[in-house]
């Protein structure tokens, strides 16, 4: 199951999250306490695509009338993003020494690398 970047809906997002992270590792409460920071995260993102996607990437705003700048969903969907994979990042799974959770660490490079 893999997280769709699009879903807005927080509790799809941590089962899709936990069953991503479960495959490779066996997570901890400390795991799963990072997982429910990062959820709301990514699901408010998906909400700013959405209204990005709805309202344009351009919208009319700035100093002067009729000046179309960036819209800021689109930077705060970016620092959203970037949040949940410092916190997805985080988790580590069971067990000791340094290569401990460098599969989730690879899994959340590998799905959300690009959004990043």
């Amino acid at each position: 199951m893999n997280v769709d970047p699009t879903e807005k809906n927080p509790a799809a997002i941590r089962a899709a999250l936990i069953a991503l992270y479960e495959t490779e590792l066996d997570l901890e409460p400390t795991d799963l306490a990072l997982i429910d920071i990062a959820t709301p995260m990514l699901a408010r993102a998906a909400q700013l695509d959405a209204v990005v996607k709805r309202e344009g990437q351009m919208i009319p705003g700035g100093n002067r009338a009729g000046m179309m700048v960036l819209h800021p969903g689109i930077a705060q969907a970016q620092t959203n993003r970037a949040s949940a994979a410092g916190y997805l990042a985080k988790v580590r799974g069971e067990g000791e020494g340094p290569r401990r959770g460098h599969n989730a660490r690879d899994a959340v490079g590998a799905r959300w690398g690009n959004r990043v």
